[in-house]
């Protein structure tokens, strides 16, 4: 159709706007079209254009606009069929995909609009790429000004067009159109065989200088990131040895490991006999857990498994936490609860440790009276100091009202009983195992909890369903089955470790404190920088924990190894005095 022609009662002009628009951010398909003034409005699934804008113009030229919910209730049998025959006579001139542009819904919805007609009642809905429009045609003609601004606006964007990158081919009838961002644009009208009395079409193809691909600055990327993540500092796990051997230009088998408490006897050889890797595991665990229960005296239904404990622990946050509520957490122990706590929006209270490594009993029923934290997370033996809860202390805090996480990583060293057994008696208490330390499984990412029936529940709906893979479970039960081997292993590094804590009482500037797990807490004296002598002893080839913690900050944790590793680690430090 030109421009100079008859104008045509079914050409709009409307400039569109959204009260609502962000409802529509980021919503790829399906695009919604509204077919009539009554807003009969179609959710067609197969044509994702991207995010598009509801409105509709009455007499008045008024906008509203529509959410998600309320387009569909809108639909209905007798307008579907309409719709049919509406999409098969536009698929003839369908623009490629690849020429659909996004078009982004304006912000000043709700305003009166000015408009190129009066008279007309218009349902109007705008996808990327397409527009549809269904109006009550009038009697009224366009005014000889309009018809004279339609011939300007028609060779201004003749005169841009020809001067700035073309789009890809298009309908060869063209007329100049606004979009619902004001941007001119190339169109096709045609009236539609199927309605022809009330529909027309519009395609738009943007004529602008950027290249299809070209990506928008719509916003900063990390304006997506929820906000308490923006600050969150991240985990800083140990270094494998292939970064170690970078680093300290040694080779792997050169470096004495003693920083992540690791076993370094390693599995069973049973562990090596992995059957079907290329399917999928067990989403329930099945086989382990029945394994478990043997080697817990725990029924099965109380078990869940993870990869790793840490996995767990994150489970459980998001479980039992909402963003702002609160956890007790007793410093120094293990870091992970603080990051997953900050990962899951969740506010921490600490409660520190007695100079002795106990807890503050009487701090944490004073916190828990006022604050009314969700849950406590406590770790016995603790990491890094290596005592033990007594069980007066963990009974009085199982009788405040709070969930108590008790993680028994370490516990296979202690010569304590595990409390995987009080979860039937106490509806508050998680236990957490792993395969980590007695069964040298740190690799493969295979840990375990007992829970009361209330709570497992409910981490059954929310944990990922392959969470363990086919390696790690059948690593695990060749552990378990193997029992001679893992109190073997474990019996060797009790040993290792009383001969190491003999040996670190001799050097001058350490202070080791005794140990019911695989490592030894050393408090730094004599003047030595504790941060300098991790970094001395790295470049020698022996690696120790050190931490940036206040709590911390004078100490250094070294695990319990082989004999020769202890070797190693002392002859280094002899350097030093």
């Amino acid at each position: 159709m030109a421009l100079d022609s008859e104008p045509s009662e079914e050409f709009s002009f409307p400039r569109l706007a959204s009260q609502d628009s962000s409802q529509f951010s980021g919503i790829d398909s399906p695009p919604l079209w509204n077919h009539s003034p009554e807003n009969l409005l179609r959710d067609d699934h197969d044509r994702g254009f991207g995010r598009l804008i509801i409105g509709k113009h009455d007499g008045n030229d008024q906008t509203r606009s529509f959410s998600y919910a309320e387009t569909r209730s809108l639909w209905s049998d007798k307008a579907e069929q309409k719709m049919d025959m509406l999409w098969e006579d536009l698929n003839e001139e369908l623009p490629p995909r690849s020429q659909s542009l996004r078009i982004d819904p304006t912000v000043d919805g709700g305003e009166k609009k000015s408009s190129l007609f009066t008279d007309e009642s218009s349902a109007v809905a705008v996808g990327c790429g397409m527009k549809l429009t269904k109006k009550t045609p009038t009697k009224k003609k366009m005014s000889p000004n309009v018809l004279v601004l339609m011939r300007i606006l028609k060779k201004l964007l003749v005169l841009r067009s020809s001067t700035q990158r073309s789009p890809a081919k298009t309908h060869p009838r063209l007329m100049g159109v606004i979009d619902v961002q004001g941007a001119p644009s190339f169109s096709v009208l045609r009236k539609s065989r199927a309605l022809k009395k009330n529909i027309s079409r519009v395609y738009c193809v943007q004529a602008s200088s950027a290249a299809v691909d070209e990506p928008k600055n719509i916003s900063m990327g990390d304006s997506f990131i929820r906000p308490h993540l923006r600050q969150l500092a991240a985990y800083q796990p140990i270094l494998p040895f292939e970064v170690l051997s970078a680093q300290l230009g040694r080779k792997p088998e050169d470096i004495v490991k003693l920083d992540a408490n690791e076993n370094p006897y390693g599995p069973p050889p049973e562990a090596s006999n992995m059957k079907f890797p290329y399917v999928y595991p067990d989403p329930q665990s099945r086989r382990l857990r029945d394994a478990l229960a043997l080697d817990s005296g725990l029924d099965s239904e109380f078990i869940l498994v993870g990869c790793g404990a840490d996995e767990l622990i994150d489970l459980i946050m998001r479980c039992v936490l909402d963003p702002g509520e609160k956890i007790i957490d007793c410093p120094p122990t293990f870091s992970m609860y603080v990051f997953d706590a900050a990962v899951n929006g969740a506010g921490v209270i600490k409660v520190p440790r007695n100079p002795d490594f106990s807890l503050n009993v009487d701090r944490i029923a004073e916190v828990v009276e006022l604050e009314k934290p969700k849950c406590i997370f406590l770790t016995s033996p603790n990491n890094p100091d290596g005592s033990i809860i007594n069980e007066d202390d963990l009974l009085k805090i199982l009788e405040m009202p709070i969930l108590v996480v008790l993680d028994e990583a370490y516990i296979e060293f202690s010569g304590v009983e595990s409390r995987m057994k009080w979860v039937k008696k106490y509806e508050n208490l998680i236990v957490l195992r792993t395969f980590s330390k007695r069964a040298g499984l740190a690799g493969l990412r295979v840990g375990y909890g007992a829970f009361p029936l209330s709570i497992i529940e409910y981490m059954w709906r929310a944990k990922q369903p392959y969470n363990v893979s086919v390696a790690g479970e059948v690593a695990a039960l060749a552990a378990l089955s193997n029992g001679k081997y893992l109190e073997d292993v474990r019996d060797a590094l009790v040993r290792e470790r009383e001969r190491l804590f003999e040996l670190l009482k001799q050097v001058p500037f350490l202070n080791p404190y005794p140990s019911h797990s695989n490592f030894i807490l050393c408090e730094v004296t004599s003047g030595m920088d504790a941060k300098k002598l991790k970094e001395d002893l790295a470049k020698m080839g022996v690696m120790v924990r050190h931490y940036n913690s206040t709590e911390l900050k004078g100490y250094v944790r070294v695990s319990a190894g082989k004999p020769e590793h202890t070797d190693a680690l002392m002859d280094c430090l002899k350097q030093f005095y």
